[in-house]
């Protein structure tokens, strides 16, 4: 179907640049899986993510947490050319001023946005506006929620669990994107029927922001992406697991690029909204 984006298998070779993510109008999704974690990775987190990361109890937390910010770096350092360790990420909250806010990337005129979930970690980033991404591992015992997530029109078309979950992830990633999260319920959300484009119908009834959007296809996931601008967006999607799976010296050179360049080829697969 030609909104979903189907997750390429391999991405190899230091000649990989992000196709014209410093574009107007382009949003890429970067997934990574826990297994591409590394020694030494945990050394890209400065003193106040480590301290986080030292809270979470459970080993698996604290190794999606460590991915998913050496992958925002890694992305971010590969796309403005810096080194990763240089990259400054601001996550201060804007409603208590803790640094557990979304990530921003301050200087850099890009959005990004952060999701993880079982063995799955995905980075969003874009110049097109704020980005909202979320992936989800579908599982089954998901009833008791449904009412929760899905209006009274959407629970006709909740027949399975990931149809379930693919209402969950466009709907959060509409969430992140608007910087809301939880303060807003989810059934004050309207969004496209699983299976149809995915697209924002409603917002508590009545009109929908601008917003493009596109599901992200991961076997055993549910996946989405939005970004909030009424411009046409496309989205590509990638593995990121030979930028991770670097030694340390070659992780520092394959994360510095020229901006704006592309020689990926058909390593990766563009996905257009309408």
């Amino acid at each position: 179907m030609p909104h979903m984006g189907t997750l390429q298998p391999g991405l190899r070779g230091a000649g990989f640049r992000p196709s014209d993510v410093s574009g107007p109008a382009r949003c890429s999704v970067f997934v990574a899986h826990r297994r591409h974690l590394q020694e030494g990775h945990g050394d890209l987190l400065d003193t106040r993510e480590t301290e986080r990361c030292r809270r979470y109890r459970i080993a698996a937390d604290r190794d999606r947490f460590t991915l998913a910010t050496v992958l925002l770096r890694a992305v971010a350092g590969r796309i403005t050319g810096v080194e990763a360790s240089a990259v400054v990420v601001d996550r201060i909250c804007d409603s208590c001023g803790d640094p557990h806010g979304r990530p921003r990337l301050p200087g850099t005129g890009l959005q990004v946005s952060i999701s993880h979930s079982g063995d799955v970690v995905a980075v969003a980033i874009t110049p097109a506006g704020p980005v909202g991404v979320d992936v989800e591992q579908i599982e089954s015992g998901h009833s008791d929620l449904v009412t929760t997530v899905c209006t009274g029109s959407e629970l006709r078309h909740v027949g399975t669990a990931a149809d379930f979950y693919a209402y969950w992830t466009r709907k959060e990633a509409v969430l992140k994107a608007t910087g809301e999260g939880l303060r807003r319920r989810m059934t004050s959300i309207e969004v496209t029927a699983p299976g149809a484009r995915p697209a924002l119908v409603s917002l508590d009834g009545g009109a929908a922001l601008a917003c493009r959007m596109a599901d992200l296809r991961i076997a055993g996931y549910a996946g989405a992406v939005a970004v909030l601008t009424a411009a046409h967006v496309s989205f590509d999607v990638f593995d990121a697991a030979w930028l991770l799976s670097a030694s340390p010296d070659g992780f520092r050179a394959a994360t510095t690029a020229t901006r704006g360049t592309s020689d990926a080829g058909s390593a990766f697969q563009k996905l257009s909204t309408s």
